[in-house]
C-alpha cells in the first residue's frame, strides 16, 4: 500500500474521533500549538534557511523564494498568532440551524457538522500550514497537507509541533499530516480518493489547477490566480482613486487580491491619468497599456493579449482606456478569474450596475481589492480565496468546512 493511502486511512479514522471532540479540547490544542511555535522559533527559521538554500540550488525563481522565506521571528509570531486567533474564534460544530416539531410529534433538526478529511494542496508558503490547521481544528476536520517540495523542511517542523500539541491534549496526531512523498502523483491520487477525502482545496497556478480538476472525483475548491480589475469611472474623485489604486497594488503586488488591470474612463484619463501613473511609477510599478493609454506615461510598454488574461505576480499593472461602463464590464467579464472587481465612482446608478453585472466573487464600490481576505471578512482566517462560483466563492473560512446534516427524531413514525 502506498504511503499516501496509509495517511488517508489514518486521517479518516482521526476525523471520526475529532468530530466528537468538544470545542474546549480543540481550543486547547490550538493554544498549545501557538505556544510550541513560539518556543521553537529558532528551529523553524533554521529549517526555512535550509529550504531556501536547496531552493536556490534547484533554481526556484526569486519571487517564489520571497514567498517561501521567513524573514524574521516576526513571521513565525504571525503564524502562532493565527492559531491563537482561531482558538478564540466562534465554534459552530454541531450548531442547530433549524429545529421543527411536526404536528405528528416528529422532530426535524438540522445541524452543522464537519466534512471529514480536507486535503490542502499549496505552494511553498509556510504560513499556509498554521492557517489551514487552525481552521480545520476549529471545524473538527482532519487535514492532509500536500506541500511544495521547496518547503518540506519548514513545513515538517511546523506540522510536528502541531501534532505534538494534539497528542498532549489527548487527540490523535493523525488529525494533521504532511504528505511529502510521491509529488503530484500523491495529489492526483487524493483527488480521486472519495472514500477518504471529503474536500480538496487547491492553491496554485492555472496549469496545476486545470490538470487536477480534469481528473478529480472528490469536490475541489480552487484558490487560483486573481486577475482583479479596477474601473475608474468618469466621476471618480482623484484623491480617493489614487488611494484605492495604491492600496490595491503597491503594498503587496504579488497577493492574489492585488489589482492587475486599471480600466480608465476616457474622460477621467484626459484629466487625471498622467498624474496617477506617475505616482505609481515612482513607487516601482511597471506599466503596460493599450494603444490609447501609451500617451499617458512615457515608460509604459505596449500591452499584448496575455497582459489582460493573467495575474502578473509582480509589480506590474496593465492599463486600458474605455469609453463607458459597458466596455469596462465587458472587458472584466471576458478576462475575470473570477476574484475581486472594483469600481471607483460618484455615480450611484453606474455603481449599482457594475456591482450587479460583473462576474465576480467580490464586487467593490470605492474600496480596495485587498479587502478580500478571510480576516477582514470576520472569518478569523482563510485557507485561500476561491476563484469558483460553486460551491463557494471568495475567502474560504470555517463556515465552508461544515456541512448541514438533518436529524429526525421519532417514536415509531411512518410515512403515510
Amino acid at each position: 500500500m502506498r504511503k499516501v493511502e496509509q495517511q488517508a486511512i489514518a486521517a479518516k479514522a482521526a476525523a471520526r474521533e475529532l468530530a466528537l471532540t468538544p470545542a474546549v479540547q480543540r481550543t486547547a490544542v490550538l493554544k498549545r500549538a501557538a505556544i510550541l511555535i513560539r518556543q521553537h522559533v529558532d528551529g523553524i527559521l533554521q529549517a526555512n534557511q535550509l529550504d531556501l538554500q536547496l531552493a536556490q540550488q534547484k533554481g526556484l525563481d526569486l519571487t517564489r523564494q520571497g514567498i517561501l522565506a521567513l524573514k524574521s521571528a516576526d513571521d513565525v509570531e504571525a503564524m502562532a498568532f493565527s492559531l491563537e486567533r482561531m482558538a478564540n474564534h466562534d465554534d459552530a460544530v454541531n450548531r442547530v440551524c433549524q429545529s421543527y416539531h411536526e404536528p405528528s410529534g416528529l422532530r426535524r433538526e438540522q445541524r452543522l457538522v464537519p466534512l471529514g478529511v480536507v486535503t490542502m494542496v499549496y505552494e511553498a508558503r509556510p504560513s499556509v500550514v498554521c492557517d489551514s490547521a487552525g481552521i480545520c481544528l476549529r471545524t473538527a476536520n482532519a487535514l492532509l497537507l500536500c506541500c511544495s517540495p521547496y518547503s518540506v523542511n519548514t513545513d515538517t517542523v511546523i506540522v510536528d509541533l502541531i501534532r505534538r500539541a494534539l497528542v498532549e491534549k489527548g487527540l490523535s496526531a493523525d488529525c494533521i499530516q504532511l504528505v511529502t512523498q510521491e509529488g503530484f502523483e500523491a495529489t492526483y491520487w487524493l483527488s480521486q480518493a472519495e472514500k477518504y477525502v471529503s474536500l480538496l482545496i487547491l492553491r496554485g497556478g492555472y496549469a496545476a489547477s486545470a490538470a487536477i480538476r480534469r481528473q478529480a472525483t472528490v469536490p475541489v475548491l480552487v484558490a487560483g490566480p486573481g486577475n482583479c480589475h479596477i474601473f475608474i469611472d468618469a466621476s471618480a474623485p482623484y484623491q480617493m482613486t489614487l488611494d484605492i489604486v495604491r492600496n490595491s497594488k503597491v503594498p503587496r503586488p504579488l497577493a492574489c487580491n492585488a489589482a492587475e488591470t486599471l480600466l480608465v474612463h476616457a474622460a477621467w484619463a484626459e484629466e487625471f491619468l498622467s498624474d496617477l501613473l506617475a505616482q505609481l511609477e515612482a513607487e516601482g510599478m511597471a506599466l503596460r497599456g493599450c494603444s490609447r493609454a501609451l500617451k499617458y506615461a512615457e515608460s509604459m510598454q505596449p500591452a499584448v493579449e496575455s497582459d489582460w488574461e493573467v495575474e502578473f505576480f509582480a509589480p506590474v499593472l496593465a492599463v486600458k482606456i474605455v469609453d463607458d461602463l459597458d466596455a469596462a464590464i465587458d472587458h472584466i467579464n471576458t478576462y475575470r478569474t473570477p476574484h475581486t472587481e472594483c469600481i471607483i465612482t460618484a455615480d450611484q446608478q453606474n455603481a449599482e450596475r457594475f456591482l450587479l453585472e460583473v462576474e465576480a466573487n467580490v464586487a467593490c464600490l470605492n474600496a480596495s481589492t485587498r479587502l478580500t481576505d478571510g480576516i477582514q471578512f470576520g472569518y478569523g482566517g482563510e485557507m485561500g480565496i476561491s476563484t469558483q462560483f460553486l460551491p463557494c466563492g471568495g475567502p474560504i473560512g470555517p463556515q465552508h468546512l461544515l456541512r448541514r446534516k438533518f436529524f429526525l427524531y421519532g417514536s415509531g413514525h411512518l410515512r403515510q
